[in-house]
């Protein structure tokens, strides 16, 4: 039903609350019925049952109580609670999924699990929910509040079906033919090896057309088959010889063919590759926080790798069976139009079956590949933290974690096994029919032509003409067969290409835009204006900082966890854009810079290095790839880290294995800080540079920072609060707000001061450590 059909069934002044348009018509109807379609303040809907499988849920929040409705056995069960008997409501929230609790007296009356992808309509839902049990009676409390624009669609419009929280959109409604069709795009940049292979394929199933032809005049006049024939043996070689050479040729072909399509399948199979990588890294770091790194895994090797054998083999051989049916049949009739018609009796079973095997299959692999996807994000996982599930004894948890989910593999691929191995036999019980029948039936006319010769000679049905059709019949039913079984191939296909086009289609958030700045003459100069920011578009994280820094002074941010000092450094690199106000380097708002060149004039020196799998001259040299060997040593010296480097038995050129384990972690961040004095930023920020390591590597390093520090516009995070003392201004956050910003001097002689009283517990833990 149409938005103007549901209008005009309710009459004029009865619209619904745009928070209950998101309702699906059958609870609509309900909510009508039960409630009046004004009294639903709010709605939002959960995804997540107590054990945490998907459900199709909604939370109601009416005049006097909260409702849940979950659809089960396709109608819908309710729950009421009156807010009366509600003393507190709270949102948990955890990773990958977060719930709503409601609490009496400190005892929880309820919870309502749903993913991250319903936290904003929860979190207003539950706003609402607060005011009600607050008793606030303002003007607008009882009104919903609209809908953000960057809310992601959780049902699909055309199919009302909610949309997994695996998928960016409706798996149900995405067109087989629509996926694969614009897969096929991508053979564009080939087209003279597609055509070539393509006209090869034709040519072949043309002439495979004529072999079983000469079987008639083989056996009928060549071995005397035909009522009155005389054997023949020289003619009957000259057939034979015409058939040899053609097997040669069609050999000859199909191997032409195949080189030619598996090459072009690799070659789609490599751009696709190549698309969806290079894709990946314009998308923006929130992105990455909603996706499992084994799933994106997975997409750009496993998913691109169905599509080769799909454009390499599935796309020729579909197309051959297809001409092959028309062609064979064609042939059939013109030998025989009554024993084709017999040999066409169970194709519409043969259809019937595609058709009901092919949705479940469908279904099935989309299954497998969510479930692949889910045991190879344990794998990721666990790899990269070897080190700790050693350290705490949990091998055995991480081999019973990554066994479920690969049972979980296996059971769903036991589930296609069985639908597919009952699918097979199905088909050939169907042809095996047709063939019994044409067996029955042209042997009977063969004896009846042979006793009684019909006026016409030639419309008789001889031994000859019998095996001839016999051998059209086998060409006709194959292809068949072919199409059935590659329903298997196709539904894998389509489902990798919707999982990569998934990614494809996925906007970075961040962005360059059109004649955007260059930054290659940046001075240094930072400032933040009215600046507000939030990850769930619910909970700022900052709120209104102004600040303001010049080129070549060095700030130091400091303040307790989660005040928001990480969040806005993040900012300044542009890894998020701000929700409210602007950020401008050199006056100029950071929106309106050229991304990558940007990024290059900031260097980041992390609490936590990363290096990647290479030697440690490619390390340090990772962010001007350039370098030569004496630019990365005299950044090497400069950071402190040569002495120890020369001291390995290969120097520069050791492998410092996978994310650096195999070097400690004052090594590794020295490295880092080698890389960001070799990339010569104008801006530098050190986030913790220095609080895990010994006060001799302390020492080390901050040597070494001191001179990379030197003529840059420097910001600092540092919970170790000594290491900021050089800093020419302090700026302290707590709860996203500046609330202090003086030199350490200042804020340290400030009574009541946050960063006085900070230092003052630090000053106290390290004399109690001391002891």
């Amino acid at each position: 039903m149409t938005q103007q059909r549901q209008d005009d069934d309710r009459g004029e002044g009865d619209h619904p609350a745009p928070e209950m348009q998101r309702l699906p018509e059958d609870l609509l109807q309900q909510v009508r019925e039960h409630l009046g379609h004004d009294a639903v303040q709010a709605c939002a809907p959960i995804d997540l049952d107590d054990r945490g499988r998907y459900v199709d849920g909604f939370l109601l929040l009416a005049d006097d109580r909260l409702g849940a409705a979950v659809r089960a056995d396709g109608r819908w069960r309710w729950d009421w609670l009156p807010t009366a008997d509600i003393g507190e409501a709270c949102i948990v929230e955890g990773l990958g999924l977060s719930l709503l609790r409601l609490l009496r007296q400190g005892q929880t009356v309820a919870e309502f699990r749903y993913s991250m992808r319903h936290a904003k309509s929860v979190a207003r839902l539950h706003r609402q929910l607060e005011r009600q049990i607050q008793g606030e009676a303002a003007a607008d409390a009882d009104a919903p509040e609209p809908p953000r624009e960057d809310d992601k669609k959780h049902r699909c419009e055309k199919c009302d079906r909610p949309i997994p929280a695996w998928a960016d959109f409706c798996p149900a409604c995405m067109s087989r033919r629509k996926i694969l069709w614009r897969l096929l795009d991508f053979v564009g940049q080939h087209k003279l090896r597609a055509a070539t292979g393509a006209t090869l394929a034709i040519a072949i199933a043309v002439v495979s057309l004529v072999q079983p032809w000469l079987t008639k005049p083989m056996l009928d006049e060549g071995l005397g088959g035909r009522k009155g024939a005389d054997p023949n043996w020289p003619l009957f070689l000259m057939y034979v010889g015409i058939l040899s050479a053609l097997i040669a040729v069609t050999s000859i072909g199909r191997g032409i063919e195949a080189r030619l399509m598996a090459g072009l399948g690799s070659r789609v199979a490599r751009t696709v590759r190549d698309r969806v990588y290079t894709h990946i890294h314009r998308l923006s770091l929130s992105f990455f926080s909603k996706k499992q790194t084994g799933g994106l895994v997975t997409r750009v090797t496993t998913d691109s790798d169905r599509l080769w054998d799909f454009v390499a083999f599935t796309v020729v051989e579909m197309s051959v069976s297809v001409l092959t049916i028309v062609g064979v049949g064609v042939a059939m009739f013109l030998m025989n139009w009554k024993l084709a018609c017999f040999v066409l009796l169970p194709v519409p079973l043969m259809v019937f079956g595609m058709v009901c095997f092919h949705n479940r299959l469908h279904q099935t692999f989309r299954r497998i590949m969510h479930r692949w996807s889910q045991m190879t994000a344990v794998v990721a996982d666990a790899l990269p933290g070897v080190r700790v599930i050693k350290a705490f004894g949990q091998e055995c948890r991480e081999v019973q974690r990554f066994g479920d989910k690969n049972q979980q593999v296996f059971e769903e691929e036991l589930s296609a096994i069985r639908t597919f191995s009952a699918f097979g036999p199905a088909m050939m019980l169907c042809s095996q029919v047709g063939v019994l029948i044409i067996w029955l039936l042209g042997g009977w006319w063969v004896v009846q032509d042979y006793y009684h010769p019909p006026a016409n000679a030639a419309a008789a049905m001889t031994v000859g003409k019998l095996m001839a059709f016999i051998g059209y019949m086998f060409m006709f039913y194959r292809p068949i067969h072919m199409l059935a079984h590659m329903d298997r191939a196709l539904n894998r296909a389509a489902t990798s290409a919707q999982r990569i086009f998934e990614i494809l289609d996925t906007p970075p958030a961040i962005f360059s835009k059109a004649a955007a700045e260059p930054a290659d003459s940046v001075r240094g100069k930072v400032e933040l204006r009215n600046v507000s920011f939030s990850y769930d578009g619910v909970r700022k994280v900052l709120k209104d900082v102004n600040l303001t820094i010049q080129p070549g002074e060095m700030i130091g941010l400091a303040g307790p966890s989660g005040g928001g000092k990480t969040t806005l450094v993040n900012l300044i690199c542009r890894f998020y854009d701000v929700l409210t106000g602007r950020i401008l380097i050199d006056d100029v708002d950071v929106r309106d810079y050229d991304l990558e060149r940007l990024r290059t004039r900031i260097g980041v020196v992390l609490q936590e290095p990363f290096l990647f799998h290479g030697t440690v001259a490619e390390n340090i040299a990772y962010g001007e790839p350039d370098a030569t060997l004496k630019q990365v040593i005299a950044a090497a010296k400069a950071a402190n880290a040569h002495d120890f480097i020369v001291g390995f038995p290969d120097g520069y050129d050791t492998l410092v294995g996978e994310r650096g384990q195999s070097l400690s972690g004052g090594e590794r961040q020295r490295i880092s800080i080698a890389r960001a004095i070799l990339n010569d930023p104008v801006i530098l920020i050190l986030d913790e540079a220095t609080s895990s390591v010994d006060t001799e590597t302390e020492k080390l390093i901050q040597e070494a920072l001191d001179r990379l520090v030197a003529d840059r516009t420097t910001i600092a995070i540092a919970h170790r609060l000594s290491t900021l003392r050089k800093a020419d201004r302090l700026v302290i956050l707590e709860k996203g707000v500046v609330i202090e910003e003086g030199t350490h001097q200042e804020l340290a002689g400030r009574d009541g001061g946050l960063y006085a009283k900070l230092l003052r517990m630090q000053t106290e833990t390290q004399s109690v450590m001391a002891i």
